[in-house]
């Protein structure tokens, strides 16, 4: 990369983010396309969140990620944000406009849909484990993209809360389910933290002994890259999609908003892979 006064800058912020792959990804796929644009990691505390926008708008930095826990938090500071954004009230792309606003999108709903397509996995019924930001993000695309989507979550009103945002994503589409009937939808996503290396590490977020090869599972955690819920899924014969594969949709989606074009997800996943490698050395 050959960077110059010119060069634009674009960033994730979050807490943590030392072990962020998102400037590996992104970096892979400005210099395929030969955009003059770097990509860089900020440590964010979430008491300073609408500073960093702040310094967005100071530094002139082109594009932010937002990663937890700051999706929520950066929204009042924007100048505008997308209705999906505002629909699952978290954003987690924010962009300059030719005109200098900072405008917020969410591509974590559109990114799982992409990466369950790719996947082969049946859309006609998802179960969706999880009602955080990241859950509602996925709830609200699953049913825009015609999905019949379930919720199961152990709180009952943040249920009812993902449930009413794929209801108003498109009415109709969205019910709540207890964990034990999931197996019923032939696709589920685990959208929760259950199973992330130095959270939960050896937990899974719904009994697995049901699944079976006509199952495709997605589990949005991707520390490690197969997750517990992964493991057990494989080996009752369900097609496994693993949190690598939406980050990185996710990822193509938001250089979609920033520049117009989609990179290759496949590009991505083995810039991706091979930092992973480096790091297990």
């Amino acid at each position: 990369m050959n960077l110059t006064a010119r060069t634009k800058v674009a960033a994730v912020i979050g807490s943590p983010v030392g072990h962020s792959l998102s400037p590996v990804i992104h970096n892979a796929a400005f210099v395929a396309h030969g955009d003059d644009w770097v990509y860089g990691a900020f440590e964010v505390d979430p008491q300073r969140a609408t500073a960093a926008i702040d310094a967005m708008r100071v530094l002139g930095i082109a594009g932010l990620s937002i990663t937890m826990p700051h999706k929520e938090l950066v929204m009042d500071a924007l100048d505008e944000v997308h209705a999906e954004a505002q629909l699952v009230r978290a954003v987690n792309t924010v962009a300059r406009s030719a005109d200098g606003r900072l405008v917020g999108y969410n591509t974590d709903g559109v990114g799982c849909v992409d990466a369950l397509i790719r996947a082969g996995a049946d859309m006609s019924s998802v179960g969706v484990v999880g009602a955080g930001a990241t859950a509602r993000a996925i709830v609200a695309a699953l049913a825009r993209a015609g999905s019949r989507v379930a919720v199961a979550n152990r709180s009952q009103d943040r249920r009812r809360d993902a449930v009413a945002v794929g209801n108003t994503a498109r009415s109709g589409s969205t019910i709540e389910v207890g964990v034990e009937t999931l197996g019923e939808c032939p696709t589920i996503v685990n959208a929760t933290p259950l199973g992330m290396e130095g959270v939960a590490p050896g937990a899974l977020p719904f009994d697995t002994s049901g699944l079976t090869s006509r199952h495709t599972v997605l589990d949005v955690v991707y520390h490690p890259l197969e997750t517990p819920l992964l493991r057990a899924a494989r080996l009752c014969g369900a097609r496994v999609v693993d949190g690598l594969d939406m980050l990185c949709a996710q990822a193509a989606r938001q250089q979609e908003v920033w520049l117009g074009r989609l990179p290759d997800v496949a590009l991505l996943r083995q810039a991706a892979l091979r930092e992973l490698s480096q790091r297990q050395r």
